[in-house]
């Protein structure tokens, strides 16, 4: 059996994790010297109503090499058992390397195939539903990474950041730049490019943004066989009407599927992220 193991970068519920059969491990988050497992010990609502009324972002850490260590042996217990771990992107996390290490810790570090996604939220999460639906024709875990590499090199992400509030606080944007962005209602578009969130333009106003989506599907046509995914950060709402509002436009697409935001991410960008991901044709 190959088994799929992602972290929570992915932005994958716990429950969404189970019904596709994925082993999901938590990055931990801390407010203060509180810390918490990411969907365990503090739930998505808990962690964005904190994140709301703090005057100072959490933290968030990744997953250490001895958790991995311990998930991996567990799952290698059963000797027909491999494991393919999916990371979130090593540019921005440190898991990718935890795993790395955890791996040469265990007395069969063949068995276990790490692929680095080059990349977090909707589209780690994507790469991993396929690799669940793809697992079963599969005879190797060699096999089923190989064919999420692929995926990886052809996928896209593109945002947009909503409040600028907590790129400030990240360092990512200056005080300024922000007040005169929130004044003219200026959204910085952003784009997940060589395992990194880079600013990839400016729009005014959310209606702009979501042509500024269509023409980027327009540009980097999807396949067909793979859904998109439009994630929405503690805005379920607005990632319902952008889905609503890509498929009236007359483009060939693939069947679109909305899902939540997480912490490691939320951190960052704040409430009201929205994303695209999908993987060209």
């Amino acid at each position: 059996m190959i088994q799929i193991v992602t972290d929570s970068m992915s932005d994958l519920t716990p429950y969404e994790a189970r019904e596709m059969g994925v082993i999901l491990l938590p990055l931990t988050v801390r407010f203060g010297t509180e810390e918490y497992r990411e969907g365990i010990d503090i739930s998505r609502g808990e962690f964005f109503a904190r994140l709301r009324s703090s005057e100072e972002l959490p933290k968030t850490s990744q997953i250490s090499p001895d958790a991995f260590r311990k998930a991996f042996r567990e799952i290698l217990s059963s000797p027909d058992n491999e494991i393919v771990y999916i990371s979130g992107s090593s540019k921005i996390s440190g898991c990718y390397q935890s795993a790395c290490m955890a791996r040469e810790m265990l007395d069969t570090p063949e068995r276990i195939e790490i692929v680095d996604s080059l990349i977090a939220i909707s589209s780690e999460a994507l790469l991993v539903r396929m690799a669940a639906q793809h697992a079963p024709s599969c005879h190797s875990a060699r096999e089923l990474a190989d064919y999420v590499t692929e995926l990886r090199d052809h996928q896209r992400c593109f945002g947009m950041a909503d409040d600028l509030k907590y790129l400030v606080l990240g360092g990512r944007l200056s005080p300024l730049v922000a007040k005169v962005g929130s004044a003219l209602s200026i959204k910085p578009m952003l784009k997940f490019e060589d395992g990194e969130i880079l600013q990839a333009g400016l729009v005014r106003g959310r209606h702009k943004a979501n042509a500024w989506y269509v023409e980027k599907l327009e540009q980097y046509p999807p396949r067909m066989d793979v859904p998109i995914i439009i994630a929405g950060c503690d805005c379920p709402e607005e990632a319902e009407k952008l889905k609503e509002f890509v498929e009236r436009q007359k483009l060939q697409l693939p069947p679109i599927y909305t899902m939540g935001v997480g912490a490691v991410i939320g951190t960052h960008v704040g409430p009201g992220l929205m994303s695209i991901s999908w993987i060209e044709r």
